[in-house]
C-alpha cells in the first residue's frame, strides 16, 4: 500500500521526489522488519488467550518419564500469527506486482493451512498421532511443488529472465555469460521443483520440538537467502560477485525481512520455557518459504552449507528410524529427532537449542562467504 502510494504520487507529480525513499528495498526491509516484531508482540497476548481457551494447546508423545517434565497443555498453532503478522505487512510495504513475491506469498500460505489442518486434527484426536497421515500430506506438498515448478518453468509466468527458467545454481561455479557454464534442466527442472519443495519443507519441520529450536535455526538460512535475493536484484552487486542477474528478486529481500521480524517477536515468547509453540502451522509453513526462496534465488545447492543442519537432522531421523527401527528392528540412536537424544543423554533442553543456533550461524556465515567465491 505504502509502496503503491509512493510510487503513485512521484509519477503525479516531481515535488514528490522525497518519497522515492519509500520503495527503496533497504527502507522497506527495515521498516517491515519492525512492523511484523511491533504485531507479534502486541497481538500474541490475545492469541495466546484464543487458542488456549479454544483448547488449541498441544498433544505432544511423552517419551521418557526422566526428562523434562511435559509440555502437554502448552497452546500451540502459532504459526498462525506469524503469517498473518507477514501477510499483513507486506500489505502495507510490499510490490504486489512482483512475482517473486507471488510465488513466495504462495508457498507459506499453503503449507500454514496444510500445517493448521494437521494441528486442528491432532488437537481434536486427543494426541499427536491423530494428524494428517504421512501419505496425505505428501501427495498435498507434491501437488504444489509441481504446481510451482510449472509457474517457475513456464515462459508466461516465470518471473526468471528468458534462458534461466530452468537452471539450478551450482556452487563456486560462474553462469555461462561470465565464461562458466549453465545447468539446464529442461522439462526435468518441473519434478526437480516438487522434488525440492517436499524435501525442504518436512526438513524444518523435523527439527521442530524444542523451545525456541525451528524459529531461530530457520531464521538463520531464510536470512542467507535474503541477502542473496538483494544481491541477485542488483544489477551492478550481481555483476560484480559474477552471479545471474534476476530483475525484480530483489523484493524477497524484503519478504525475508518479515518474516525475520516475525520470528524474533516468536521467540519472545517461543523461548524457554515456551508459552506457545507454532505447531506444524509453523513449521511446515518455514519450510515452504524456504523451499521457495532457494528456488526463486537459483541457489538450491547453497542449501548444503546454508541447510546443514536440517540435513543433518534428516540423515540421523533416516538412519534411526527408517533403516534402524523399522529396517533392522533396533535403536541406532537413543531417539530421532536427533536433537531429543542429546536430551536422552542429560544435556539441558536450552543448552541444546543454544547450540544448534551457534552451529546453524556458523552454517549461514560460510554461505555468505561463498558469495565471493566464484
Amino acid at each position: 500500500m505504502i509502496y503503491w502510494l509512493a510510487s503513485y504520487l512521484m509519477e503525479l507529480d516531481g515535488s514528490f521526489g522525497f518519497l522515492r525513499v519509500l520503495t527503496y528495498v533497504s527502507s522497506r526491509a527495515i521498516a517491515i522488519a519492525i512492523t511484523t516484531l511491533l504485531l507479534i508482540l502486541l497481538l500474541m497476548p490475545r492469541t495466546l488467550r484464543f487458542l488456549y481457551l479454544r483448547g488449541q494447546r498441544d498433544k505432544n508423545r511423552d517419551f521418557d518419564a526422566h526428562l523434562a517434565k511435559s509440555k502437554r497443555g502448552t497452546p500451540t498453532m502459532g504459526g498462525v500469527l506469524i503469517v498473518a503478522a507477514v501477510l499483513l505487512s507486506l500489505l502495507i510495504w510490499g510490490d504486489w506486482t512482483n512475482r517473486y513475491l507471488w510465488a513466495v506469498v504462495s508457498s507459506m500460505v499453503v503449507f500454514a493451512i496444510l500445517g493448521m489442518v494437521d494441528d486442528i486434527a491432532k488437537v481434536r484426536g486427543g494426541h499427536a498421532d491423530a494428524g494428517l497421515s504421512r501419505r496425505s500430506k505428501l501427495i498435498v506438498q507434491t501437488m504444489y511443488g509441481l504446481g510451482l515448478g510449472i509457474f517457475l518453468y513456464h515462459p508466461a509466468t516465470s518471473p526468471f529472465p528468458a534462458g534461466l527458467a530452468d537452471t539450478i545454481g551450482i556452487l563456486f561455479i560462474k553462469p555461462a555469460q561470465y565464461g562458466g557454464v549453465d545447468v539446464h534442466l529442461s522439462w526435468l527442472y518441473i519434478p526437480f521443483v516438487a522434488f525440492v519443495v517436499v524435501a525442504i519443507a518436512n526438513a524444518v519441520n523435523l527439527i521442530d520440538g524444542l523451545d525456541g529450536l525451528a524459529a531461530g535455526t530457520a531464521l538463520l538460512p531464510i536470512g542467507v537467502y535474503g541477502v542473496f535475493s538483494y544481491v541477485l536484484g542488483n544489477a551492478n552487486l550481481s555483476s560484480y560477485l559474477l552471479y545471474p542477474s534476476l530483475p525484480g528478486v530483489h523484493e524477497l529481500g524484503v519478504f525475508v525481512a518479515a518474516v525475520g521480524g516475525a520470528l524474533i517477536g516468536f521467540l519472545w515468547y517461543n523461548g524457554y520455557p515456551a508459552e506457545i509453540f507454532m505447531g506444524d502451522t509453523g513449521s511446515l509453513s518455514l519450510g515452504g518459504t524456504l523451499a521457495a526462496l532457494i528456488l526463486l534465488t537459483k541457489q538450491e545447492i547453497l542449501f548444503i552449507i546454508a541447510g546443514g543442519l536440517f540435513i543433518y537432522v534428516n540423515l540421523t531421523h533416516l538412519i534411526g528410524d527408517r533403516i534402524g527401527i523399522h529396517l533392522l528392528g533396533k535403536r541406532i540412536f537413543y531417539r530421532t529427532p536427533i536433537h531429543h537424544a542429546y536430551e536422552h543423554l542429560g544435556m539441558a533442553e536450552t543448552k541444546v537449542v543454544l547450540r544448534f543456533w551457534i552451529v546453524s550461524l556458523i552454517l549461514a556465515l560460510i554461505a555468505l562467504g561463498t558469495l565471493k567465491i566464484r
